[in-house]
């Protein structure tokens, strides 16, 4: 008898889409994953955002609209849709929700400064709030571990997947603001795991030993700024730190024509 080899649902990554919705369609077209309609086509494959909907680019919320509606028809048809949860997710929401607080004209400022687009504040549903709330800071999926941020700030949230997640959960329900705030400062970090001297990629050794995984997949830093490199030059991801990370950061909105990662 003939052993039938079951392989394995294609799991694909994009990146920072920073409000760029006409990147974010032709992406998910060209793909396979959607067809021109921009309904669910990818069947069981599996489709990662890597964080960062908003800011710097128009239309945040219509990425997040779309990547709600490709959940909802990916699911129905054996596929899966999410996203991890990016710092310009926590700046529009830390604007949102704490706009009557009495820093809050403060902290609108500051995120408008960040890249904040005005109508994305405005056009923010209820609805796309919750969905934002509940996102995961880290995943797991084909020996990979996906974060939104090349930094250390995970490690403060607990030593294991489902601790760092259960942190960012509480913190996301929590209404203290200075939580809030001490997050998004520690998101400031960059390129945690390509420091020099190895010291990066023994940083990337010891965070996969801590969370699993064989590979860091993140986001967070364009790769034009990381390695000094126009941002019309880059198509696809970078490996670094001896194959140990992974930046799918394409640096969208530096004119980076955006791709599609698939795993």
């Amino acid at each position: 008898m003939q052993r039938v080899i079951e392989l394995a649902s294609p799991t694909y990554l994009i990146g920072d889409l920073h409000g760029h919705y006409d990147v974010y369609q032709r992406l998910l077209v060209s793909s396979g994953l959607c067809n021109e309609d921009l309904d669910w086509t990818g069947d069981d494959a599996r489709l990662w955002l890597i964080g960062d909907f908003f800011d710097r680019g128009p239309a945040g919320t219509k990425c997040v609209e779309l990547t709600m509606k490709l959940q909802t028809q990916a699911e129905a048809s054996g596929g899966y849709v999410n996203s991890l949860l990016g710092n310009h997710e926590m700046m529009i929401l830390c604007a949102c929700l704490f706009s009557d607080a009495p820093k809050g004209k403060e902290i609108h400022e500051t995120w408008l400064r960040w890249g904040g687009v005005e109508t994305d504040y405005t056009e923010l549903t209820s609805a796309q709030i919750d969905w934002l709330l509940q996102l995961p800071a880290m995943a797991t999926t084909d020996k990979a571990l996906l974060i939104h941020a090349d930094a250390m700030l995970y490690v403060d949230h607990g030593l294991t997947v489902d601790q760092v997640n259960r942190s960012f959960a509480d913190l996301m329900s929590s209404r203290n603001l200075d939580k809030w705030l001490r997050t998004l400062s520690a998101f400031s970090e960059h390129m945690a795991f390509a420091s020099p001297e190895m010291t990066g990629q023994k940083r990337a050794e010891q965070f996969l030993s801590l969370y699993g995984g064989d590979l860091i997949v993140h986001g967070h830093t364009p790769i034009p700024m990381a390695k000094d490199v126009p941002g019309e030059s880059v198509n696809e991801a970078w490996l670094y730190a001896d194959g140990r990370c992974l930046n799918v950061d394409g640096g969208i909105y530096m004119g980076s024509p955006g791709f599609t990662h698939a795993l």
